[in-house]
């Protein structure tokens, strides 16, 4: 017996669109908030140091302390922002990855459901974790995990199992495999690895990061052959 997945061109185009569409959407309307992070600390600076120079009894006020008192807070600012921004980046790093999981797997389903029930698709198709959905495509002779998109793909699982629960399993992965991904502070400061424990706060994206994941996607479904077959036994 035979079994055949079958990627129809318009489902194709329905699944690209929907990822370029989420991808498209995300930096409009929030990563571009944070596209001059400096800009914006220096106004909230100058903001705040004319407060105190036009608040009532500014006259009694050492304007140096005032200037000093608004730099404090302009970089109290810039932390917040900067740690806003990573984790709108890291969300939207999940969002994309979930949205590319369950398409994934409910094409799988479809397919699979001409000649299983649910309680197989449930099984074998919703239950694995992490990418071993993967496996399933490589039965039927597509190994995705040789292809060169992959590792990204592989990269994109465990920032986003870190992001969501922190230490763990995923973690380790991470620094031992895509370790770009890992920075330690103490590390990029010049002390080696001194006293240093991973941590997930560690994790590291960037905007260029976020465009090599989302290419990584469109390669994924650009290179899925339109039919993949497996022979099976009754």
């Amino acid at each position: 017996m035979q079994l055949q997945l079958y990627m129809w061109e318009g489902t194709r185009r329905i699944f690209l669109d929907a990822h370029r569409f989420y991808v498209d959407q995300l930096k409009t309307w929030l990563l571009a908030q944070f596209h001059d992070i400096e800009g914006q600390t220096d106004r909230f600076a100058e903001e705040a140091y004319e407060r105190i120079g036009s608040s009532p009894g500014h006259g009694d006020v050492d304007m140096s302390d005032a200037a000093e008192w608004a730099y404090d807070e302009a970089a109290s600012h810039y932390l917040a922002l900067t740690e806003l921004r990573k984790q709108v980046l890291l969300g939207g790093l999940a969002g994309m990855y979930h949205q590319f999981d369950k398409q994934l797997r409910e094409f799988i389903e479809r397919e699979m459901l001409h000649y299983v029930d649910h309680e197989w698709t449930d099984t074998h198709v919703w239950k694995p974790g992490g990418d071993k959905v993967l496996d399933i495509l490589g039965e039927f002779g597509w190994r995705v995990k040789s292809l060169p998109f992959y590792p990204l793909l592989g990269a994109l699982q465990l920032v986003v199992n870190v992001y969501k629960h922190g230490k763990g399993r995923s973690l380790n992965e991470l620094s031992d495999r895509y370790a770009r991904f890992v920075a330690s502070p103490v590390k990029a400061a010049g002390y080696g690895e001194w006293r240093t424990t991973l941590d997930h706060e560690w994790l590291t994206v960037t905007d260029d990061h976020f465009d090599e994941f989302a290419d990584a996607i469109s390669d994924f479904w650009s290179a899925m052959p339109e039919r993949l077959y497996c022979d099976v036994t009754k």
